[in-house]
């Protein structure tokens, strides 16, 4: 009997112990479903099972989502700031620069986060359709010595051009090996230097006459040229004979004063004489195919004021002279020889 009792309660007891497991996982699968319900709404669609509750895997989906929507979003972000920051880039933009001849041309090329990527300067000529490897890193890969590449500590490739000149002239590409390459062009003109010998209204001049034991003064302009110190670079001649330095004559004085763009320089002859007639030639030591030629003119015995006057005379009246061939005469001629022969 009492064995009889003791089997019902434990099947009674199980029962109940079923009910409130059942219902206990009811709450937490409820619960659950609600919270992942919660999650995958926020990144996505839910997964729903039978019974029209959502499959635990979506407790693992819902953050994956989240992790790869982060992902998309900061490689977005962080792609967008590398094509403008942190790659390769210039710090300048292209440009165009002026030099004299002779001077030393820097052309900058200053570059942000190289990192691995290798600098080149070439140049572009024909219009852009020939193009001459100059250098490569710190390496020359040109014939022509005066260009060197010179780094600038921290970013700065710069291309050095020594004694530019006129051919020197044209644009210039600073490259990055980059996929594409990038580039920045500069510019480079070279002004034309000069070299006149010009009269007190800075006209070029040709011709000047001095009286016999005056002094002559001629003044020699150099414009455009990047003028050296270490040597007189303004030369004076007479005919083919240097006068800088002559001490065989005397009273010769050479003074030339060194500017930013070019020099003036005056040659000065004391008490002259015909002998000193002749072509005065001014003439750059680094630039002697660009001569500057003045003829002199040493009058001898004869003056100025006279020179000036018989120019007048002969230019305002040049028929009136009275020399045995003068137009004038023949009229008289002819009425004395038939005055004579009537007699």
């Amino acid at each position: 009997m009492w064995l009889l009792m003791y089997s019902c309660l434990a099947l009674l007891s199980a029962s109940q112990s079923q009910t409130d497991v059942t219902a206990a996982t009811e709450n937490v699968t409820t619960t659950a479903a609600a919270r992942v319900e919660t999650i995958v709404v926020t990144k996505g669609p839910s997964t729903t099972v039978g019974g029209g509750r959502t499959q635990w895997v979506g407790l693992t989906v819902a953050p994956m989502l989240n992790y790869i929507f982060d992902a998309h979003n900061s490689h977005n972000k962080h792609q967008h700031y590398h094509d403008h920051r942190w790659g390769p880039h210039f710090e300048g933009k292209s440009t165009n620069i002026t030099a004299q001849a002779g001077a030393n041309v820097m052309l900058d090329c200053r570059i942000s986060l190289l990192q691995d990527k290798t600098v080149s300067w070439v140049r572009r000529q024909d219009n852009g359709e020939k193009m001459n490897l100059l250098t490569v890193g710190q390496q020359t890969y040109t014939g022509d010595s005066r260009y060197t590449v010179e780094f600038q500590y921290p970013d700065n490739w710069r291309l050095r051009i020594k004694s530019a000149n006129s051919s020197d002239e044209g644009q210039y590409e600073c490259q990055i090996s980059t996929h594409p390459p990038k580039f920045i062009h500069v510019n480079l003109h070279i002004n034309a230097p000069s070299v006149r010998v010009i009269d007190g209204m800075g006209e070029p001049l040709r011709d000047k006459y001095y009286e016999a034991d005056s002094t002559i003064e001629l003044l020699c302009v150099v414009r455009h040229m990047a003028m050296q110190m270490q040597y007189s670079v303004v030369q004076w001649l007479h005919g083919n004979r240097t006068l800088n330095y002559d001490t065989t004559r005397g009273g010769i004085s050479v003074k030339t004063n060194l500017m930013e763009e070019g020099a003036n320089s005056t040659l000065s002859i004391a008490r002259v004489s015909p002998s000193d007639s002749g072509n005065y030639t001014c003439v750059l030591t680094t630039m002697p195919e660009q001569p500057a030629t003045v003829h002199v003119h040493v009058l001898n015995g004869e003056s100025l004021a006279e020179l000036h006057h018989g120019r007048a005379s002969s230019q305002n009246h040049p028929r009136l002279g009275l020399g045995p061939s003068s137009p004038a005469l023949l009229p008289l001629l002819g009425f004395v020889l038939g005055w004579l022969v009537r007699r």
